[in-house]
């Protein structure tokens, strides 16, 4: 028999077996969904703040170091009603309950494009989730490959309280730390360092706006 026809066949007998026992079994394109949790306490105490992150009002500026390469890089995030303005170096993704837009940071007058490019920030390390949602998925990730017992700590950052944990893997130490409202407030792992420099609860509505092509 072919290697080419075993992952058919194997696909067959998984749904007849469905259809003898119960529901069908389905595959998830998320192995680290929303709600998941890891059974450790002091990952867990993280998780939960990012699932439950604010739709604010808050602004949120942060430093974003790229490890390869050694670049920093600004981020902004404006959180308010369902919206939300990410900035990303000089790229600016809004989201609206009616748009989805991505816009040049520096040129307000500039069009911006219909939906939300995220090639335009690839080479950075992180995405326009980067503040919850994101951080979140590389930490269930990081659980998985833990080498010794994690850490749990509390800081101060940006003159804000965080709930912060220490993982420790093959590569070293990957801090996750998260605001009391589920913004992040530092992360430092192997590929970027993310660290929140300042933190207000508003929102500037003109951010949330954009010129639609």
């Amino acid at each position: 028999m072919s290697r080419r026809r075993l992952p058919v066949l194997a696909l067959s007998a998984l749904l007849l077996t469905g259809c003898f026992t119960g529901p069908r079994p389905y595959f998830s394109d998320d192995p680290f969904p929303t709600g998941t949790m890891t059974g450790d306490p002091a990952i867990d105490a993280v998780l939960e703040k990012f699932d439950a992150v604010t739709s604010g009002p808050a602004t949120a500026a942060y430093s974003v170091l790229t490890k390869f390469g050694n670049t920093t890089t600004q981020a902004v995030a404006i959180l308010d009603a369902g919206s939300r303005s990410i900035t990303i170096g000089n790229v600016r993704y809004v989201q609206t309950p009616g748009a989805s837009l991505t816009c040049t940071a520096d040129d307000q007058s500039a069009p911006c494009v219909e939906g939300l490019d995220a090639t335009r920030v690839s080479d950075i390390g992180i995405t326009i989730d980067f503040y919850a949602q994101d951080t979140a998925t590389r930490l269930r990730r990081d659980a998985t490959a833990t080498i010794a017992p994690t850490t749990a700590h509390d800081e101060t950052i940006a003159e804000q309280p965080a709930t912060c944990v220490d993982l420790p893997l093959a590569g070293g130490v990957a801090v996750y730390c998260v605001l009391d409202n589920g913004l992040l407030a530092r992360l430092d792992d192997g590929d970027v360092a993310v660290n929140l420099i300042l933190y207000g609860a508003s929102a500037d509505a003109g951010q949330l706006v954009a010129v639609t092509p």
